[in-house]
């Protein structure tokens, strides 16, 4: 007799937590749990300097540039879901997004896309100032409708050379302790080619013209003609490479990090490093796992009266 009334206790106990979980199922009740969150903006430097063919692709030379986005495409491949990614150019002093952050794996063909068609013809002047770039890049990231992180990509290589005009002072912005300052190029210095509106290396970048703000496709003056001169002599030669004790005094100066980004691994192994951007707090619906619950419970239902008891 007590166990048939242990067994009828039980069922019935059994019976009102399986309409209970039911009730809360059909009710789905939303809870919110503390969440990270990551967005990036991908800064490529687009200047001069970076046309420079001094990496490698597969034995074959590869421009600075071409190797930036290269790295670019299979560091964002590995990002996880959810992170969000823009992508931005810098030359002269500006930093300017082509989009607000947007979420990496519904929007992948979007940034692959956006990165196969980054050429040094989009820059605006054909000078390269990284500090002032950096300053700007609070005003870039204002409009931005949630936090983002920096991850620049540069040779460090600055035209006209820096001066007491460009060497500004930096201090910790806010966010930048989660930056990250990639270093491209080689540490051998390389001629700078020079190129028409085509596409196409008509020579070799002087010395003498990066000693003042050269232009990218048009004169100083402005007026439409084309600056096509070039060195003569391999003398005159202006030589490139990767400034990377500037680039770990810049990254200093500001509370950021610093990779040499030579690999795809080497630079993704540096984003994961990275701090979170922020934390938000994730809205979770709990239908399911009631209904799930009320299963288990008609389940248990069914069970042997004996293995129920024990």
């Amino acid at each position: 007799m007590k166990a048939m009334h242990l067994y009828l206790v039980s069922k019935g106990i059994y019976l009102a937590l399986a309409i209970s979980a039911l009730l809360m199922a059909i009710y789905n009740p939303e809870i919110s749990i503390p969440r990270e969150f990551r967005h990036y903006v991908f800064v490529v430097d687009i200047s001069q300097s970076m046309n420079v063919e001094d990496m490698r692709l597969h034995e074959q030379p590869i421009s600075r540039l071409n190797h930036s986005l290269k790295l670019l495409n299979a560091t964002i491949r590995h990002l996880p879901c959810e992170t969000k990614v823009s992508v931005a150019l810098f030359s002269h002093a500006e930093i300017v997004p082509l989009y607000v952050p947007i979420e990496v794996c519904d929007n992948f063909s979007v940034i692959q896309d956006s990165l196969s068609h980054i050429e040094w013809r989009m820059a605006w002047r054909g000078s390269s100032h990284i500090r002032l770039g950096l300053l700007d890049v609070s005003r870039m990231l204002l409009p931005l409708p949630e936090p983002a992180q920096i991850i620049f990509l540069t040779d460090g290589d600055e035209a006209a050379p820096i001066n007491a005009v460009t060497k500004v002072d930096l201090a910790p912005m806010p966010g930048s302790s989660g930056w990250l300052l990639a270093g491209v190029g080689a540490m051998t210095p390389s001629p700078v080619p020079k190129f028409n509106s085509k596409d196409q290396v008509i020579g070799y970048w002087s010395q003498y013209a990066t000693k003042i703000e050269p232009s990218q496709i048009v004169n100083e003056d402005s007026v439409g003609k084309r600056d096509d001169s070039i060195a003569t002599d391999p003398r005159e030669y202006y030589l490139s490479s990767l400034q990377e004790e500037y680039l770990k005094e810049v990254s200093k100066e500001i509370g950021a990090n610093y990779v040499r980004a030579d690999t795809s691994e080497h630079l993704q192994d540096a984003v994961s490093k990275l701090p979170p951007t922020g934390y938000d707090r994730s809205p979770i619906n709990t239908g399911g796992i009631f209904a799930m619950i009320a299963g288990l419970l008609v389940v248990a239902e069914y069970l042997p009266c004996s293995q129920r008891i024990a």
